[in-house]
């Protein structure tokens, strides 16, 4: 059985002292790959350093966290996607927090940038990986406004409402490993279609283990937690899940 972490965050120190054994459970569990999501300039070049070390299944995508949102941050992370475009899986996370900023001039400079950030991943032909909390209908209406494509809502908060809008337009929605053990994912677990799914951790964070680090090798309980939900067979959704990622990503021949 092959899984996919499309999402998590390798960078962080929670991974500081045991990385080589993140990544051995990881292969352990069935996973044929990683993609760790750099929010920073900074950030993207300690991820750049995980890459080569775990050369081919290790993989990065370079954005910038919405509260981290200036006009100086933009433009360093824009300058990095134009430098390191061939390096990269895709654009993000990029999108809109609403939960973190309450300044009405920092929301819209989170629109104007992501708007610019899905001009960007159109231009370079990156998927987009977006992050939106607090703010899903704006964000779905600035992806519909900028037609943007080959999109994936990372840890997808929304709606059934939202779900049917997302599925409409071809973009897939990511399912946390917090599905495991918090129901407010379950009725999206149910309503998405298994062709506009893919696997998440978000590790260190929502781990499908209260109190516990959350890492790649713990998407295997998201899969089981949503073929339990799905009444559908547990191959049947790490098989789909999986390709839908490597699809994403352009990444099909890495599943050999």
């Amino acid at each position: 059985m092959n899984l996919v972490d499309t999402h998590c965050h390798l960078t962080i120190r929670h991974f500081r002292k045991d990385i080589d054994h993140v990544i051995l459970r990881a292969k352990e569990r069935g996973l044929i790959l990683i993609v760790t999501s750099s929010i920073s300039p900074e950030d993207f070049f300690s991820s750049l350093k995980i890459m080569e070390k775990y050369k081919d299944y290790v993989y990065v995508t370079l954005g910038l966290h919405p509260p981290g949102v200036t006009r100086e941050t933009f433009k360093q992370t824009v300058k990095l996607i134009e430098k390191y475009k061939r390096n990269i899986l895709g654009v993000g996370e990029v999108g809109l927090d609403f939960y973190h900023v309450k300044s009405e001039d920092l929301r819209k400079l989170q629109q104007e940038t992501f708007r610019e950030f899905i001009r960007l991943s159109k231009k370079f032909e990156l998927p987009l990986v977006v992050h939106s909390r607090d703010a899903m209908k704006l964000t779905l209406d600035i992806l519909k406004e900028e037609d943007a494509d080959n999109v994936v809502l990372h840890c997808f908060t929304g709606n059934q409402e939202d779900a049917k809008i997302a599925m409409e337009h071809g973009w897939l929605i990511s399912i946390p490993t917090a599905v495991v053990n918090r129901p407010q994912f379950h009725p999206i677990a149910k309503i998405v279609s298994l062709n506009h799914m893919v696997l998440e951790t978000d590790s260190p964070f929502l781990s499908p283990f209260r109190g516990q680090r959350n890492e790649p090798a713990n998407v295997f309980y998201a899969a089981v937690k949503v073929a339990e939900i799905k009444n559908e067979p547990l191959g049947k959704i790490a098989e789909i899940t999986t390709k839908n990622a490597l699809n994403l990503f352009g990444l099909e021949s890495t599943n050999d």
